[in-house]
């Protein structure tokens, strides 16, 4: 696989994570990332599903957007973000990441408006969920909304039509959505 300008591999480690959900969704899938940055993850993307949509979200309009992804500049509690998410993947997503914030009411706020949006047998993944252990020195302006404090609540999408939950310790949450 190719080098890219991102975290999900070196230091993380969550390269194997997304290779294997890669593998299950195959090479068309559509994927949503929330969280762009400079880009290199919307490259990666485009890698591991070479026949699929990639959308990236973003809320700085000076975020990379690589050619060939579609483009959605919103903050990740938007009220309309689902609606814009739908616009770019009128049949659904197979995999939507949640790289943006990582502060738990923001996070848990994404995840209400995008699970929807979900198709059965795909995946949500809340990524850095376990900094505050990991790494100590990650921290949030406010200690009483880090997003490790949140993750249990996603929990409750078990009740709302997932079929599993797994948490990693390099700080995946990956959520299925029943088949």
């Amino acid at each position: 696989m190719t080098q890219f300008n991102t975290d999900k591999d070196v230091p993380h480690g969550y390269l194997p994570d997304y290779r294997m959900l890669a593998a299950q969704l195959g090479p068309a899938a559509t994927v949503c990332e929330v969280g762009v940055l400079q880009g290199g993850s919307l490259d990666m993307w485009q890698e591991l599903f070479p026949d699929g949509r990639v959308i990236g979200v973003d809320n700085d309009p000076a975020s990379r957007w690589p050619d060939g992804t579609h483009r959605i500049v919103a903050n990740q509690d938007h009220p309309q973000l689902g609606r814009l998410v739908a616009a770019e993947a009128p049949q659904g997503c197979d995999l939507i990441v949640d790289d943006a914030s990582h502060i738990g009411h923001l996070t848990a706020a994404t995840f209400a408006l995008l699970w929807p949006l979900i198709r059965p047998g795909g995946f949500y993944v809340v990524e850095d969920w376990a900094d505050p252990w990991v790494s100590p020195e990650v921290g949030v302006a406010d200690p009483g909304d880090r997003l490790v404090d949140y993750v249990p609540a996603l929990i409750s999408a078990l009740r709302e039509g997932a079929d599993r939950v797994t948490y990693t310790y390099e700080g995946l949450v990956i959520i299925r959505r029943r088949p």
